[in-house]
């Protein structure tokens, strides 16, 4: 199975001059657990929730801290069609609990979380289970 269709397409997009602050707002006003960054309206990075997690214990003023301050530097993007194990392959080795999706011109098409991965799994096994 592919993660194309199992991708979170209502992305929160940051810009890197956004406030530290206002982005967590954001993320926890939408109940999700991370935003994209976007430089020159390409991903140029993502903040989650270990990110606000790190700038409370080192002490950041998140009003005066910006998103770049902040953001994760290893991005890594995928396109929306690997499978579903690649991508949970992916995750594992670079501990990452979300990968950027974006289309052959670097464009975001979604981010493909850790709950992504369950569905994916669970409808893979599902689908398994009804053939055998």
């Amino acid at each position: 199975m592919e993660i194309g269709d199992l991708v979170t397409r209502a992305v929160l997009t940051v810009k890197p001059t956004d406030s530290f602050h206002d982005a967590a707002v954001r993320m926890i006003e939408r109940g999700i657990g991370s935003a994209v960054v976007l430089t020159d309206g390409k991903p140029s990075g993502i903040i989650t929730d270990r990110d606000a997690l790190r700038a409370v214990a080192r002490g950041a003023d998140g009003t005066a801290a910006t998103v770049s301050d902040y953001v994760t530097g290893r991005l890594s993007t995928v396109a929306p069609d690997i499978e579903v194990m690649d991508a949970a392959r992916i995750m594992r080795e670079k501990s990452f609990r979300h990968l950027v999706v974006v289309d052959d011109e670097g464009a975001l098409l979604g981010v493909f979380s850790m709950r992504d991965l369950v569905v994916g799994l669970l409808q893979e096994r599902a689908t398994a289970a009804a053939a055998g």
